[in-house]
């Protein structure tokens, strides 16, 4: 911090204003008031590329706080993200039951699927992760073997039907030959292309339970035991 006299503090803060520094740069570098350097500025005239140079410090400054801000803010979520995180130490198989069960529901109830009893299970996501914990759930819960699960890909017009076959097969870890229903759809609405375009990239994955009206019956009674619960808190 500079000390200067009254004269001294005036020139030195006018040259700095002709230098492009805005007043709160300047209040740090001289102890007036704000008020103080209206009162000196009043009178000076700067030219077009200092009031420019003046406009680009602002808009720096600006960004540089909104990149600070931002940053904050991706540091804060990252740290609840990573908290919460922790709170979930293992999933029980109660737990996995509870939580496949409230998918399918989810899913049958997305898709108007009311007939589970005569096609079996249904199950259609474009999400991987998703797609993965279904397929534990049908393993843990439903014991289930490979043999009788297949898959149904469902693409828009113009994607490449191998693509999206290698990846569901690496997704599910299955072989390709269980991936050899592909249907092409036409969009029926229009998106913003990033959203469309991330969706659509490896199509739908409908996961299809061979010979299910078992299982398809069990998830209906555990569907309806929850709802029987819930009304009765």
């Amino acid at each position: 911090m500079v000390q200067f006299s009254k004269n001294l503090q005036k020139n030195a803060a006018i040259d700095l204003r002709r230098k492009g520094l805005s007043y709160s740069e300047i209040k740090k570098e001289i102890l007036v008031p704000k008020s103080t350097l209206s009162h000196w500025f009043k009178k000076i005239k700067l030219s077009e590329s200092q009031i420019q140079k003046l406009k680009d410090r602002r808009l720096k400054i600006a960004k540089a706080n909104s990149e600070g801000r931002i940053l904050k803010t991706l540091q804060k979520m990252e740290e609840i993200k990573k908290s919460s995180a922790e709170d979930l130490k293992e999933i029980s198989k109660r737990e996995l039951w509870l939580m496949g069960i409230m998918l399918y529901w989810r899913e049958r109830f997305l898709h108007g699927n009311e007939s589970d009893l005569r096609k079996g299970v249904r199950f259609t996501s474009s999400d991987p992760n998703i797609v993965k914990f279904f397929l534990k759930w049908l393993k843990d819960i439903g014991q289930l073997e490979k043999e009788e699960i297949g898959f149904d890909v469902f693409l828009i017009n113009g994607k490449v039907a191998a693509e999206a076959i290698n990846y569901w097969s690496e997704v599910t870890d299955m072989p390709r030959d269980y991936f050899s229903h592909v249907y092409f759809q036409k969009s029926r609405r229009k998106r913003s292309k990033r959203k469309s375009s991330k969706k659509a990239q490896h199509g739908l994955l409908r996961v299809r339970i061979k010979a299910s009206s078992m299982l398809a019956r069990q998830i209906s009674g555990w569907i309806q035991a929850i709802v029987g619960q819930v009304s009765k808190l």
